[in-house]
């Protein structure tokens, strides 16, 4: 009876074995991503990879400035950063504030002009571009001012555009919530949990911005990690852990008019009825922006956090036409 047994046991063992040999054989090897291949282009390598940076946040820069990005991102055991890359050699700085180094989780990234606007935390917290740019590698800078948005529980995502400065919400549920107030229920019975505010961009005003109320709101789909807006549509990067991201493409419905307010501020809402196309990626895309036609992606699957679990490590910014996905 024992020897059965334990030829038993060994038989179950063995095809859980053979079992999970095939699972990561079709895991890892199994993905087809040729028409992802076939449509994005390589721009810049991602910096800090080596050091343990997770990639989060991307922006362009002022050609002017030398650079063609600014990155936002965290490390386990030290101050998050915001890399400078593209044209010169790539360098980092740390944030600064009255507390000292500013270790928090920095999302989004963008560039209004002469200043620089990180997600952190509650907070929008924006410090000079010329500062950054006359800093050493690896130095400090003090950040200017910041703000927070009372009814976010984090700020994920940020971006400027058309003298506007968006702020987004990521929406996962168990462990990403967002408030009640915020599900907004779409066409054909789906609901949207996330909010991206807009702000009237002042940069002599305190935090930035002509007034902490936004002046309009955005109904957003979960997991988005990152919006890019421009003058005919609006795109969303959404992601979360291991599965497949997706780009999301939309008519920009803040020409049309409003379908209801959030907190007194007139509210737009992205569903089906403004889709236009959607994009597949691998897994882990974070923040977008677009630029002269094209959609720039931040993929943080080549972080030495991830790295060793995903099928497609990305090691450079890409970028992918519009046209192509038919915007």
């Amino acid at each position: 009876m024992k020897h059965k047994f334990a030829i038993a046991v060994t038989s179950l063992l063995l095809a859980l074995l053979v079992a999970l040999g095939v699972f990561l054989c079709v895991w890892f090897f199994g993905a087809d991503y040729s028409a992802f291949e076939n449509a994005v282009r390589a721009e810049e390598p991602i910096p800090g990879l080596e050091s343990g940076i997770s990639p989060q946040g991307l922006c362009p820069l002022p050609k002017e400035s030398g650079y063609r990005f600014a990155m936002s991102g965290y490390l386990k055991s030290a101050p998050s950063r915001v890399y400078l890359f593209g044209g010169k050699e790539a360098k980092y700085v740390t944030l600064r504030d009255e507390k000292g180094d500013i270790s928090t989780h920095f999302g989004g990234v963008t560039c209004t002009g002469n200043y620089l606007v990180v997600a952190s935390g509650k907070k929008l917290v924006r410090f000079s571009l010329a500062d950054a740019l006359a800093a050493e590698n690896g130095g400090a800078v003090t950040v200017k001012d910041s703000f927070e948005i009372a009814d976010f529980r984090s700020v994920a995502y940020c971006y400027f555009f058309g003298g506007m400065l968006y702020a987004g919400e990521f929406y996962r549920p168990g462990n990403y919530e967002t408030d009640q107030s915020h599900h907004i229920a779409v066409a054909d019975g789906e609901t949207n949990y996330g909010i991206v505010y807009a702000y009237s961009v002042d940069e002599e005003a305190e935090g930035g911005v002509k007034s902490k109320t936004p002046e309009f709101a955005l109904s957003v789909r979960e997991q988005v990690q990152g919006i890019a807006v421009w003058e005919g549509g609006i795109a969303l990067s959404t992601s979360y852990g291991l599965p497949d991201s997706t780009l999301w493409l939309y008519q920009n419905p803040a020409f049309c008019a409003p379908q209801g307010t959030l907190n007194g501020v007139p509210l737009y809402i992205l569903g089906k009825d403004t889709l236009t196309a959607t994009f597949e990626m691998p897994c882990m895309s974070e923040e977008i922006f677009e630029e002269e036609g094209r959609i720039y992606i931040l993929f943080e699957s080549k972080s030495k956090k991830y790295k060793q679990f995903v099928r497609r490590q990305i090691a450079d910014v890409l970028s992918v036409s519009r046209q192509g996905l038919g915007q």
